[in-house]
């Protein structure tokens, strides 16, 4: 097994000096750091332990590989803030999420307190004139209401009627659809369109 090296040379004036020396004591002229070579798993420390392992690790390192050591010090400041930037984006994305789900809840629940409201005229109508026949959206008594539910729906509700039944629907900002008619009064969110045949379609008026 070779012996390791306790000495080296100057590099100024060729004197044999001890390994560790930074200045030759024969000239005087300071030496240049030859690096060892430092395990990778060091950054382990800053890795696990961030900006206290950084240090440590620095701070053993230094005089055997500077550039090494500084590299294991901004491992350590860099990545804990790197994971906190993380966190609060993945918090923000959290929270920025959960405002509009409740946002869009309560607009949907404007939505069928509006279709209520809707309801409650077109079944007016029913007494007042003996059958739904008629009813649309531009009629002077349900134009205000229908715009009310545009407001927050962002389009008209459709209404389709025959003498004896007629179907109310619109499209809730979730996607579904909220469904009101003759033969289910009470109302009923659904991810079918209610258009499409064999529902509210002028034959069955019924919600899907």
């Amino acid at each position: 097994m070779a012996e390791e090296r306790k000495t080296k040379f100057c590099s100024n004036c060729g004197a044999e000096i001890d390994i560790n020396a930074k200045i030759c004591p024969k000239c005087g002229v300071e030496q240049l750091i030859v690096p060892k070579e430092v395990s990778n798993w060091w950054y382990l420390v800053p890795i696990f332990l961030g900006i206290v392992g950084g240090l440590i690790a620095w701070l053993v390192n230094k005089e055997v590989n500077p550039k090494k050591a500084i590299k294991f010090l901004i491992v350590g400041i860099v990545l804990p803030i790197v994971c906190l930037i993380l966190y609060i984006i993945f918090i923000s994305t959290i929270v920025f999420t959960s405002v509009n789900k409740a946002k869009e809840k309560a607009n949907e629940a404007q939505i069928k307190t509006k279709m209520s409201a809707l309801r409650t005229e077109i079944e007016f109508y029913w007494d007042k004139e003996n059958g739904y026949l008629g009813i649309n959206c531009s009629r002077e008594e349900l134009s205000r209401l229908c715009n009310n539910i545009k407001e927050s729906a962002g389009e008209m509700p459709t209404i389709k009627t025959s003498k004896e039944n007629y179907c109310c629907y619109v499209k809730l900002p979730s996607g579904e659809y909220y469904c009101i008619s003759s033969q289910d009064p009470s109302g009923r969110t659904t991810k079918i369109f209610p258009g499409k045949a064999g529902y509210c379609d002028g034959i069955t008026f019924s919600c899907p």
